[in-house]
């Protein structure tokens, strides 16, 4: 009985190098951690969101700083590990954006499918 299982924790660490090197690639990392915001998340568009007064540690490739955003003002907060092409965020204050979103056409692999620009600041308060 010990014999067998000696064998079979040996297979195992045998192969437990090889199936770890099966894993896919990994994926581009979307612009929000939740998939909760919408379905529309590709298409073109106008919309507003908030932004909290600062920033999250966030993990994409690397570590770095991601801004919290939520479409809906009674949602939950949500990292967000794209830019806005026009906004300067500053630390502190509670921001609402509108933004205009463009599909990328054939984006890179490990790139956004999707652009954010900033339209206008609809509100700045200190946070």
């Amino acid at each position: 009985m010990q014999q067998r299982l000696r064998r079979a924790v040996a297979a195992s660490l045998l192969l437990a190098p090889l199936l770890a090197a099966c894993t896919t690639a990994p994926q581009a990392q979307p612009l929000l951690a939740a998939s909760t915001t919408s379905e529309s998340m590709d298409r073109a568009g106008t919309f507003v969101i908030d932004v909290a007064p600062q920033t999250m540690r966030c993990t994409g490739v690397v570590p770095r700083e991601c801004l919290q955003i939520r479409r809906d003002q009674n949602g939950p907060w949500e990292l967000f590990y794209g830019s806005i092409e026009g906004f300067e965020f500053q630390p502190g204050y509670r921001y609402r954006l509108r933004i205009e979103q463009t599909p990328v056409e054939n984006p890179a692999a490990d790139a956004p499918s999707v652009t954010w620009q900033l339209v206008e600041v609809l509100d700045k308060q200190p946070g």
